[in-house]
């Protein structure tokens, strides 16, 4: 009898403990208004006796092993100094975990996903890149009498088919097939210019690179130009592959000599002469020679030809595949355009602060400097918060959770963590340079709860980020061998009075 008694007895002590502790609440709370359903209380009173804030640290995700914080202490340890870890739990209150959240390091490529999210807002998904042939005169009986003009709108992936035939096989790489164009004006009746092809970059501004960029950046061979008119990321010279099947590789319009790649002095103009060449293999006749400049300001214009990208959303996923330069560059540069009409890098850049700002991202608190789009300038800044800020932000989140690979999907990230548990639960952007390393996403932890990471190693005076990037896969695998327990939602407690 008494194993029966003694367990009611303790009972009821619990139910009046609660109801005596209720009862206190509400008389406290008597003259200061009803309790609000989200835990708050007014000015002055301390957190209610019964409350799920009280809860709170039950209800954190459990640690695999009791040293959790313990471990990613003793990782950083190993670090750089010039390294960041900045992590959050479901977007909710302060942060997770964090290391040297507030130091200055180089984000390199991961700047990037901040021009994408900028352009997502500013452009929309179904933006597409126009280059357009014009007139000052009518086109009257497949003759125009006078000049046309190639009008660049920023198309990114303007290419010839002898440049199309040099990508890799699968590459992801979209591209405007420009002859579609010269078609278009033949399949329209076009036999006659009286004039030249000339061609107008004006859209942007006319510099071939990011201004802050250092030479050995410029003369490395992997950027092209930056304009808003140009065929073939701007090389008028670059490796094609042997017509013979053999295996070696050919120069395009270069001596025999010649090996590499050469940027056009003018892509306008370049683009010019291919297009003009183009319009003639198709029996066009061209009385001028190509040029370029700019259509004449107050002349009524006559739309002749158009040819459109494919939509921006489509260019995202191909940015992140191939780390596409240019193409980011000049999406930061037409970003400048449409938010303030000057299509330069620094007007895009005024437009991503202007996006973060939107978020809740003070930019000089974040400590963010940025000069250009692709996150290549090494005088690039910011803190690690900066992207988990925008990785957890309601706008940007949905975004970022399509465009980011898992770990099960993408080659370089399955190679990485091939020893987690599920690694499609890890979803992540990485990037890099010789001396640094960058990675950013989110982990499922289970049960609806997730984290977002960021970290962000800087190691001047090495050539090689083996070591940075090893240490970065160990952090990220350590935060993946999280568990997670039931959340507020999983176990749906009500608020003691509703209001």
């Amino acid at each position: 009898m008494r194993r029966i008694v003694m367990p009611v007895l303790l009972l009821a002590v619990a139910f009046a403990a609660l109801f005596g502790s209720n009862y206190l609440n509400d008389q406290l709370h008597e003259n200061l208004g009803e309790v609000a359903t989200d835990d708050s209380v007014p000015p002055g009173v301390g957190t209610p006796l019964v409350s799920t804030r009280r809860l709170t640290p039950l209800l954190a995700p459990s640690l695999t092993k009791p040293d959790f914080f313990d471990t990613l202490d003793e990782l950083m340890a190993t670090a750089p100094s010039s390294a960041c870890v900045h992590v959050t739990l479901d977007d909710r209150g302060p942060a997770f975990y964090e290391s040297n959240a507030s130091i200055q390091v180089m984000p390199t490529e991961a700047f990037l996903l901040l021009t994408l999210a900028t352009a997502q807002r500013e452009l929309g998904p179904d933006h597409a890149f126009s280059t357009s042939v014009l007139s000052v005169v009518p086109m009257e009986g497949g003759v125009v009498n006078g000049d046309i003009y190639l009008v660049g709108g920023g198309d990114p992936l303007l290419l010839t088919p002898e440049f199309a035939a040099t990508l890799e096989p699968g590459e992801n790489r979209l591209h405007t097939t420009v002859e579609n164009l010269a078609q278009q004006l033949v399949d329209d009746g076009l036999a006659l210019v009286t004039g030249a092809v000339v061609g107008d970059a004006t859209r942007y501004d006319d510099l071939l690179y990011v201004g802050t960029w250092p030479e050995s950046l410029v003369a490395s061979e992997n950027i092209g130009t930056l304009l808003a008119l140009q065929f073939d990321d701007g090389w008028v010279q670059f490796p094609v592959p042997d017509p013979a099947g053999e295996g070696e590789e050919v120069v395009e319009d270069a001596p025999e000599e010649a090996v590499g790649y050469q940027a056009a002095e003018n892509p306008p103009f370049y683009a010019a002469a291919l297009f003009d060449d183009m319009l003639e293999a198709r029996d066009v006749v061209i009385r001028r020679s190509p040029r370029s400049e700019a259509v004449p300001d107050e002349e009524e214009v006559y739309v002749l030809a158009t040819i459109k990208s494919a939509p921006l959303s489509d260019h995202y996923q191909q940015i992140l595949d191939n780390r596409d330069i240019e193409t980011t560059e000049l999406l930061l540069k037409e970003i400048g355009q449409v938010t303030s009409g000057l299509g330069s890098t620094r007007a895009g850049s005024r437009a991503v602060e202007t996006v973060l700002a939107g978020i809740g991202v003070d930019v000089e608190e974040f400590q963010l400097l940025q000069f250009d789009g692709s996150g290549l300038d090494p005088a690039n800044v910011a803190t690690c918060p900066v992207f988990t800020a925008l990785l957890d932000s309601e706008e940007f989140s949905p975004f970022f959770h399509e465009l980011l690979p898992t770990a099960a999907e993408d080659p370089s990230l399955q190679s990485r963590f091939a020893g987690v548990e599920n690694p499609g639960r890890i979803r992540a952007f990485s990037g890099g340079s010789s001396n640094a390393t960058a990675m950013v996403g989110y982990i499922d932890i289970g049960r609806g709860q997730e984290l977002t990471f960021a970290f962000i190693a800087n190691q001047q005076g090495v050539q090689d980020n083996r070591t940075l990037r090893e240490l970065e896969g160990r952090i990220v695998t350590h935060l993946a061998s999280l568990e997670s327990k039931p959340s507020l939602d999983d176990i749906q407690l009500e608020p003691l009075r509703s209001g």
